[in-house]
């Protein structure tokens, strides 16, 4: 994947990381516009696709270890946040049994392989989905965009494990493929940015309004720099303003 689309991606997963952010999502959860709501689980929905492609396309571009790589990462980041909310849902509710399954810090998880690190996605994620609606839950983040997230990077990993790199899809294919999957990512999150405006005008809303629009700046910074190396994708969304 060149630079750009991969920058572009980043972006994509920098506004739901924010927008997904607690504090954040008590501005625009049950509130107007409720369309925010559907389209950002959508977006979700939708990017965690486009995530699986990608490293479907590296798989194509550098081989299936590659592809796994990619995939083992993503599902170890989406398994660790779902788990670390059931983790504090289960402390708040002394659910001391139910929280032993899934107390697991990054470094924990990160130990797991292949069939090992499936299964133990598998019961975070069911343990999630027997939980979403319990009181408190949501607010603690078990959230339906969660389960799906991790929905899609369980699948995505056990999709790499399974096709031998003989039989990964056109390199070109997938590349247009995946081009025109961000391309409607694009539009989605334009739309969002005009929905998103409408929830500043409190402390907490404007703060929410800004670090979107800062995350939103990572678009399209492909090319090179002033030494000819490629500039790093920024992964990490930038932090809300002081209060």
């Amino acid at each position: 994947m060149n630079i750009k689309l991969s920058n572009q991606l980043n972006m994509v997963g920098a506004c739901l990381t924010i927008a997904q952010n607690a504090e954040n999502k008590a501005v625009w959860d049950g509130h107007g516009p409720a369309d925010f709501a559907l389209d950002l689980a959508r977006l979700d929905t939708d990017y965690q696709a486009a995530l699986a492609k990608a490293a479907q396309l590296d798989g194509a571009q550098g081989g299936s270890a590659d592809a796994k790589a990619v995939a083992e990462t993503a599902l170890e980041e989406a398994a660790h946040v779902l788990a670390r909310a059931l983790t504090v849902h289960f402390q708040k509710t002394s659910a001391w049994q139910r929280l032993r399954q899934v107390d697991l810090s990054r470094t924990d998880i990160g130990r797991l392989r292949n069939q090992e690190l499936l299964a133990r996605a598998t019961e975070i994620r069911d343990a999630g989905v027997a939980a979403k609606d319990e009181p408190g839950a949501a607010g603690r983040g078990v959230t339906p965009e969660r389960l799906t997230a991790l929905t899609a990077a369980i699948d995505a990993f056990a999709a790499v494990m399974s096709v031998p790199r003989s039989q990964i899809v056109n390199r070109s294919t997938l590349a247009k493929e995946l081009e025109t999957d961000i391309a409607g990512l694009l539009v989605a999150i334009g739309q969002l940015d005009d929905l998103a405006l409408q929830f500043g005008g409190t402390p907490a809303g404007d703060r929410f309004v800004e670090t979107w629009r800062r995350a939103r700046m990572i678009i399209d910074r492909g090319g090179t720099n002033g030494n000819g190396d490629a500039p790093k994708p920024a992964a990490t969304p930038p932090a809300p303003p002081a209060t």
